[in-house]
């Protein structure tokens, strides 16, 4: 089948237009004509990620963070990246990234983290259209059908996503009735989430004075990685691809692995 079609389903499952103004997503590296049966899906595209995909014959890499980020003046094999990108060109690879638009889509990374977390009532913490509270956008909250404490809520999130360790900020013992879930590098929604009633904020990471500004809100902050929040949905995405294009050979990256250990 062609990229071109897949392209099409990504523009349908997560529009374009729900990605933020500073990212770089969608087609980065190939030919939307050209011809695809094997995909395999990343959170990163490294080189351990390529090489992979180089050795198993893969025609298309879905990698939610894009390379390509910022923009450069050569791609050469004087950097590490340069040299992946013209690899991944020799290879024939082409490379798709979903990145903020996957986030925030209605089958999104946050909707797929607050229904893991088992919220009721989840809806957008900031909607694309403001008129319309429960259309796509970024974020979600949404309430648990008892009140937890926040260490309780810690833990779920630890097990659910089957981490060895999560991080939080507050009082353990505070109950919590909503919470808000921005997956990634997210605390700049801390605001938006008090504001609608949430008693907690989970995202990936945070800098230590996101973690102080949340004490002084008396607000819990739980960060559960940016590999921890993410990964897992990539791994969903390839699961979707699957049914989607049956014809397809989709998997996630075997290879792939959190780059911040816990000793």
């Amino acid at each position: 089948m062609q990229l071109s079609e897949i392209i099409t389903f990504f523009d349908q499952f997560a529009p374009r237009e729900l990605s933020e103004d500073w990212d770089n997503v969608g087609l980065l590296l190939g030919d939307r004509s050209g011809s695809v049966q094997k995909v395999l899906t990343c959170l990163t595209l490294t080189p351990d990620v390529a090489a992979e995909a180089i050795a198993e014959g893969v025609d298309l890499i879905v990698s939610h963070h894009p390379i390509l980020f910022r923009s450069v003046k050569r791609i050469t094999t004087d950097t590490t990246d340069g040299r992946m990108i013209l690899n991944l060109v020799a290879a024939n690879i082409s490379v798709f990234s979903p990145h903020t638009r996957y986030d925030s889509a209605a089958g999104g990374i946050n909707q797929q983290l607050a229904e893991l977390l088992d919220l009721k009532d989840i809806r957008v913490i900031r909607p694309v259209d403001p008129e319309i509270p429960d259309s796509n956008g970024a974020g979600r909250y949404g309430s648990f059908s008892k009140p937890m404490s926040l260490s309780d809520f810690a833990l779920l999130t630890r097990d659910r996503l089957k981490l060895i360790h999560v991080q939080f900020s507050g009082n353990p013992d505070q109950l919590l009735q909503t919470v808000g879930i921005a997956c990634g590098s997210a605390a700049e929604f801390m605001d938006d989430a008090q504001q609608l009633g949430c008693d907690a904020l989970l995202t990936g990471e945070a800098r230590f004075h996101a973690c102080l500004e949340a004490h002084s809100r008396c607000m819990g902050l739980v960060q559960a990685g940016h590999y921890g929040t993410e990964r897992p949905a990539m791994e969903n995405l390839a699961s979707i691809l699957q049914r989607e294009f049956p014809q397809l050979q989709v998997a996630a990256s075997d290879v792939e692995r959190d780059p911040v250990q816990w000793i």
